[in-house]
């Protein structure tokens, strides 16, 4: 290959990247299931004895609050779009449950990969 085609190549490649970051919304839907499973995580962490009697209701209550999740991380994500990737920071409280979470994610290749989770 030539110098140029292998430039044209790297163009199409970095184009592609860029086409391929996803949106906001993609985010938000990620971010609750994400978020969800967390808290559902820490519902099985209650102290020991009332532990099983407290994990369903814990569990029903993040179910039946996943509308207002979403909510929340609309108000509370920012987002720096480095045009291939963009990286997302949520700050999440769940009163229901007493849950609280610093979430950071990476964008890109139309996936998310969270690297900084409680």
């Amino acid at each position: 290959m030539t110098r140029w085609q292998l430039v044209l190549l790297g163009m199409f490649g970095l184009c592609g990247l860029g086409i391929t970051n996803p949106d906001r919304v993609a985010y938000e839907i990620y971010a609750t299931q994400q978020i969800s499973n967390l808290a559902k995580d820490e519902c099985s962490r209650a102290p020991a004895g009332l532990g099983s009697l407290l994990q369903e209701p814990c569990r029903a209550a993040i179910a039946a609050y996943n509308p207002q999740i979403r909510q929340l991380l609309a108000a509370t994500t920012t987002r720096q779009n480095w045009i291939l990737f963009s990286i997302y920071r949520s700050d999440i409280s769940i009163p229901v449950v007493n849950f609280d979470a610093h979430v950071e994610s990476i964008g890109i290749l139309n996936n998310f990969f969270t690297y900084k989770a409680p």
